[in-house]
């Protein structure tokens, strides 16, 4: 049965989620650099834009919060993501935010997250999240481990608890910089519909907290 959420609710989270260390709390990162090693894609979202995994969250700094959506959402909660190109099948489970402030990640490596603050996939407007661990010490390779091998229009398909499926097409791949990542665009409850897949990528300095960087994936509905 799907369930409202009331609109300035979800503003309202958002707002908290971008302030704190949301981008993937999956691992610290203190290096700069450019906020770009990799981009893939040529299709734009939309005219406005939309481990061995460590244990410690990045930290991050204070944005805006994004507008808050014009009318209340009606949604169906995603429960399972399936990406064939590089093998996904697994269940999602809503997360939230640890006491730090960092976003959950499922303790399950095979596990994907969904960020339940923020708006659900098959909303029509805003970035619907989903992180998982690119891989563990004892757990080996995560759900997310190949997340940086996705092409543009590779498909991405989300069941929900009312048995729908929807489909997503991959618009763009990049890698970016811990420090550096758009939290505000990532995490935005507003503009274009499309889905943000998050996961660790980039050199693994263990003296640096881990991975550098975040692999962030954006796909979008396809019609039909």
């Amino acid at each position: 049965m799907a369930r409202p959420r009331p609109a300035l609710a979800i503003a309202l989270v958002s707002a908290i989620g971008v302030a704190v260390a949301l981008v993937v709390g999956l691992l610290s990162g203190n290096a700069g650099g450019p906020s770009s090693v990799e981009t893939v894609g040529q299709r734009p979202v939309a005219a406005s834009s939309p481990s061995d995994s460590a244990t410690e969250p990045a930290s991050a700094p204070s944005s805006p919060a994004a507008s808050p959506p014009a009318e209340p959402m009606t949604f169906a909660v995603p429960r399972r993501v399936d990406i064939p190109a590089i093998g996904v099948g697994t269940k999602v489970v809503p997360v939230g935010l640890e006491v730090d402030g960092a976003i959950e990640i499922p303790d399950d490596i095979r596990l994907v997250g969904w960020y339940e603050l923020g708006v659900p996939p098959g909303a029509d407007r805003g970035s619907a999240v989903l992180v998982a661990h690119r891989d563990g010490r004892e757990q080996g390779r995560g759900v997310f481990y190949d997340l940086g091998l996705l092409e543009v229009d590779d498909e991405v398909v989300v069941r929900t608890d009312e048995g729908q499926d929807l489909v997503f097409a991959v618009v763009s791949r990049e890698s970016i910089r811990k420090q550096r990542l758009p939290y505000e665009e990532l995490f935005a409850v507003d503009g274009p519909p499309r889905l943000t897949l998050i996961s660790c990528g980039g050199e693994y300095d263990s003296d640096a907290g881990g991975y550098q960087d975040n692999v962030v994936v954006t796909a979008v509905p396809v019609e039909g």
